[in-house]
């Protein structure tokens, strides 16, 4: 292993954040690379410095534009930092970008960012660094990407979270705080299914009826015993009269068994798009590690509660 492979190794030790720097070039077109050399300066005045290859195709762009914007990127967007950080023309393709004030390009999500305009620059052996003035700055609470010994990484706080000062539940006055763990289940369900309950009453569509075509769309045909047996504890039993509804806004298809028709088959999965866009929202919020845990918690309480309680899917 050469010195300088050793050397660029041990630097890899230390993590950092992710960045993406923009600027524009002579001609006014948009400018953008990754960078994992961001680092603050100063705060009075506020200042912040990153560098660039000397080699970069970009470098002129970043010497005479007079500012750029840099983006601190969040922990899903590490797709977002591989596409700036490949060499090529057009690394805004597909990117919803706008131009700030400035007339340097701004990307639609970051956890975190600096709107600079340049204040020096200095030779740092085969890289420039450049120092700007911070003359604007955002931040947003999703966490953020990590870059350490060549790979992506999550940033976790080692911080201890408070323990609650009150108990979930107080049974002697019949009342319960926001700690209590079921009322906390049951909100974030209340919360997250709000998007697709809405859309279904826009189509006319109960929820026994959306719970039927959701478990025709993951099962097949189905007995009609069946499908009620499968409902029955979810809160959403299935009337007499369901199939016949369903049946009449073809929405499914009857025999001896019951199917999802291709137009109860696209009306579903328009709503399932309503949970879809939620979820990706949401996970946006929480790191893999984060987002794991959470699955292995709420897969314990279903094996822990639900011995009784038939599959639905």
């Amino acid at each position: 292993m050469s010195e300088a492979f050793a050397f660029r190794n041990a630097l890899g030790q230390f993590a950092t954040g992710v960045t993406i720097v923009t600027t524009t070039d002579a001609d006014k077109a948009p400018v953008g690379v990754t960078a994992s050399s961001f680092n603050s300066v100063s705060l009075d005045p506020p200042l912040v410095l990153w560098s660039l290859a000397k080699t970069a195709h970009s470098m002129p762009a970043y010497q005479n534009s007079g500012g750029f914007n840099v983006h601190v990127l969040a922990a899903h967007q590490s797709d977002l930092s591989n596409q700036f950080a490949r060499p090529g023309d057009d690394k805004f393709a597909g990117i919803d970008w706008t131009l700030c004030d400035q007339g340097f390009p701004l990307l639609p999500e970051h956890a975190a960012l600096f709107r600079c305009r340049t204040h020096f620059q200095y030779e740092g052996g085969d890289h420039i660094i450049f120092v700007g003035e911070v003359i604007d700055f955002e931040t947003s609470d999703l966490p953020v990407l990590v870059f350490q010994g060549g790979s992506y990484a999550d940033a976790k706080s080692k911080i201890k979270p408070e323990a609650p000062t009150e108990p979930g539940i107080d049974l002697s006055r019949g009342q319960f705080t926001d700690e209590f763990l079921l009322y906390l289940i049951s909100r974030a369900h209340f919360q997250t299914s709000f998007p697709t309950r809405r859309a279904c009453q826009k189509l006319g569509m109960s929820e026994p009826e959306y719970f039927c075509l959701s478990l025709l769309s993951m099962n097949g045909s189905l007995p009609e015993d069946e499908i009620v047996y499968r409902l029955e504890h979810t809160g959403h039993s299935p009337d007499a009269e369901i199939f016949a509804r369903l049946d009449r806004k073809r929405w499914i298809t009857r025999g001896d068994t019951i199917s999802i028709s291709p137009e109860g088959r696209e009306t579903f999965i328009k709503l399932l798009a309503h949970s879809k866009a939620l979820e990706e929202q949401i996970l946006k919020h929480f790191t893999d590690e984060e987002l794991g845990q959470a699955a292995t918690f709420l897969k314990k309480i279903i094996d822990i509660t639900g011995s009784d309680i038939p599959e639905l899917w």
